[in-house]
């Protein structure tokens, strides 16, 4: 059974995880959120802006600032569907493809390196995950944590 360890291991895990990506998501001038789009648009190239709206549960005014970025960046590019002139289709740019698979990589090889050090189990691999955040050691040692590694 899972306990507020493990809420806490996540959190922490999570973390690091999304920092793997932001230095270089900085670098282009957007944010979390345009790198969630820009994820499911690379995925599903030509996805309608209704099914990504889905996908991300959020609503229609939620997105359009974020599309428009990404147009601007030229991270992306809208086409009107063939059959449908009503939908709008999303599509990546190589410069869009080429983030995507930067930002992929980086939080890939995280993964992958915490899991040649603490191996596959979730409690371990949250462990390694959490382990440079300041916050997670400031915890262990004020409340005096016993995990290992």
């Amino acid at each position: 059974m899972r306990s507020e360890k493990d809420l806490m291991l996540f959190y922490f895990g999570y973390k690091t995880f999304i920092n793997a990506a932001d230095e270089l998501i900085q670098s282009y001038g957007i944010g979390r959120q345009h790198h969630r789009f820009l994820f499911f648009i690379c995925y599903y190239p030509g996805i309608h802006v209704s099914a990504l709206l889905e996908i991300l549960e959020i609503s229609k005014q939620g997105a359009q600032s974020a599309l428009k970025v990404l147009k601007s960046r030229g991270l992306i590019i809208e086409k009107t569907n063939q059959n449908d002139k009503r939908l709008k289709e999303l599509h990546p740019t190589e410069a869009g493809l080429s983030l995507i698979e930067s930002l992929c990589n980086a939080q890939l090889q995280l993964l992958n390196k915490i899991e040649s050090e603490y191996g596959s189990n979730w409690t371990e691999m949250m462990k390694g995950l959490s382990a440079p955040r300041p916050g997670y050691q400031m915890i262990k040692e004020k409340r005096g944590i016993a995990w290992k590694k």
